[in-house]
Protein backbone atom coordinates (compact mmCIF):
# COMPACT_ATOMS: atom_id res chain seq x y z
CA UNK A 1 0.00 0.00 0.00
CA UNK A 2 1.23 3.47 -1.20
CA UNK A 3 1.95 6.01 1.45
CA UNK A 4 -0.41 8.31 -0.83
CA UNK A 5 -3.26 5.17 -0.26
CA UNK A 6 -2.39 5.26 3.76
CA UNK A 7 -2.72 9.04 3.84
CA UNK A 8 -6.56 8.67 2.05
CA UNK A 9 -7.33 5.71 4.41
CA UNK A 10 -7.02 7.28 7.66
CA UNK A 11 -8.26 10.49 6.58
CA UNK A 12 -11.64 8.49 5.22
CA UNK A 13 -11.85 6.58 8.91
CA UNK A 14 -11.22 10.12 10.58
CA UNK A 15 -13.98 11.89 9.06
CA UNK A 16 -16.64 8.72 9.02
CA UNK A 17 -15.13 6.44 11.62
CA UNK A 18 -17.67 4.14 11.84
CA UNK A 19 -16.45 2.69 8.73
CA UNK A 20 -16.12 -1.57 8.39
CA UNK A 21 -12.78 -2.86 6.58
CA UNK A 22 -14.74 -3.61 3.42
CA UNK A 23 -16.50 -0.16 3.10
CA UNK A 24 -13.16 1.22 3.33
CA UNK A 25 -12.16 -1.24 0.60
CA UNK A 26 -15.07 -0.41 -1.51
CA UNK A 27 -14.15 3.57 -1.42
CA UNK A 28 -10.78 2.42 -1.93
CA UNK A 29 -11.68 0.75 -5.31
CA UNK A 30 -13.59 3.77 -6.67
CA UNK A 31 -10.13 5.33 -6.64
CA UNK A 32 -8.27 2.56 -8.53
CA UNK A 33 -6.29 1.42 -5.03
CA UNK A 34 -7.06 -2.46 -4.74
CA UNK A 35 -6.12 -4.04 -1.22
CA UNK A 36 -6.98 -6.58 0.89
CA UNK A 37 -9.41 -5.73 4.26
CA UNK A 38 -7.17 -7.33 6.04
CA UNK A 39 -3.97 -5.09 4.73
CA UNK A 40 -6.61 -2.08 5.46
CA UNK A 41 -6.78 -3.39 8.95
CA UNK A 42 -3.05 -4.32 9.44
CA UNK A 43 -2.21 -0.32 8.13
CA UNK A 44 -5.14 1.06 10.57
CA UNK A 45 -3.67 -1.08 13.61
CA UNK A 46 0.11 0.51 12.89
CA UNK A 47 -1.62 3.86 13.06
CA UNK A 48 -3.07 3.38 16.53
CA UNK A 49 -6.24 3.12 15.12
CA UNK A 50 -8.02 -0.42 16.50
CA UNK A 51 -11.80 -1.91 15.45
CA UNK A 52 -13.77 -1.86 18.70
CA UNK A 53 -17.00 -3.01 19.21
CA UNK A 54 -19.51 -0.54 20.56
CA UNK A 55 -21.62 -0.93 24.29
CA UNK A 56 -25.07 -2.10 23.67
CA UNK A 57 -26.51 0.57 26.30
CA UNK A 58 -24.86 3.56 28.06
CA UNK A 59 -23.63 3.01 31.47
CA UNK A 60 -24.96 4.53 34.12
CA UNK A 61 -24.77 8.22 35.33
CA UNK A 62 -24.29 9.14 38.75
CA UNK A 63 -27.75 11.17 38.12
CA UNK A 64 -29.31 8.59 36.33
CA UNK A 65 -28.99 6.15 39.41
CA UNK A 66 -29.86 8.48 42.05
CA UNK A 67 -32.98 9.36 40.02
CA UNK A 68 -33.87 5.83 39.79
CA UNK A 69 -32.96 5.17 43.66
CA UNK A 70 -35.55 8.16 44.27
CA UNK A 71 -38.46 6.44 41.77
CA UNK A 72 -37.99 3.14 44.40
CA UNK A 73 -37.84 4.86 47.48
CA UNK A 74 -40.87 7.07 46.40
CA UNK A 75 -42.88 3.92 45.09
CA UNK A 76 -41.62 1.10 47.54
CA UNK A 77 -45.02 0.80 49.71
CA UNK A 78 -47.31 0.76 46.08
CA UNK A 79 -49.02 -2.51 46.33
CA UNK A 80 -48.34 -5.71 44.04
CA UNK A 81 -51.36 -5.73 41.79
CA UNK A 82 -50.87 -1.88 40.72
CA UNK A 83 -47.57 -2.94 39.24
CA UNK A 84 -49.25 -6.16 37.75
CA UNK A 85 -51.61 -3.71 36.49
CA UNK A 86 -48.72 -1.69 34.82
CA UNK A 87 -46.99 -4.08 33.04
CA UNK A 88 -50.21 -5.96 31.89
CA UNK A 89 -50.99 -2.24 30.39
CA UNK A 90 -47.50 -2.02 28.60
CA UNK A 91 -47.38 -5.75 26.85
CA UNK A 92 -50.87 -5.01 25.84
CA UNK A 93 -49.37 -1.64 23.86
CA UNK A 94 -46.03 -3.30 22.91
CA UNK A 95 -43.85 -1.50 25.17
CA UNK A 96 -42.69 -4.38 26.64
CA UNK A 97 -42.43 -8.26 26.11
CA UNK A 98 -44.22 -10.78 28.33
Amino acid sequence: MTPRAQRRLINEVNTQSRMTAKDLKASLELANISVHESTIRKTLNKQGIYGRTPRRKPLLTKKNIAARLKFAKEDIDTPQWYWQNVFSLAVKRGMAKA
